[in-house]
């Protein structure tokens, strides 16, 4: 799900930039701060960089865990990549089932990249 805040108050943490680049990505934890009204959906936000120590090897991101394949997300581009699980073929494999649902598992997993106008 995508949901874009227009007008927020964002404060960041960030370890060796002053300011968030363009086209970078920081791996992180997002809060959003109780407005002085008391309301939950207020319009300040604080981000802190989490720094990973050297030994931690990041991984793509996972994005979708489905049935017959897996989504994840390039760290470099943020592409998304496809991954089929294995194949189990026995005697009530069918093929065009499972062709149509791997089909509606892409659909679902691409949702979140593409934005439908």
């Amino acid at each position: 799900m995508k949901t874009v805040l227009l007008c927020i108050d964002l404060t960041t943490r960030l370890h060796h930039d002053e300011q968030p680049m363009v086209g970078r990505e920081y791996l992180g934890i997002l809060r959003a701060k109780l407005s002085s009204e008391g309301n939950i959906y207020g319009d300040q936000y604080a981000f802190d960089e989490v720094n990973l120590p050297p030994t931690v090897t990041r991984r793509n991101v996972h994005t979708f865990e489905g049935r017959h394949i897996t989504c994840t997300k390039r760290l470099s581009d943020s592409q998304p990549r496809l991954n089929f699980k294995t194949l189990h073929i026995d005697g009530s494999f069918n093929v065009d089932r499972f062709s149509i649902e791997v089909m509606n598992e892409i659909r679902e997993a691409l949702k979140g990249f593409i934005e439908e106008e």
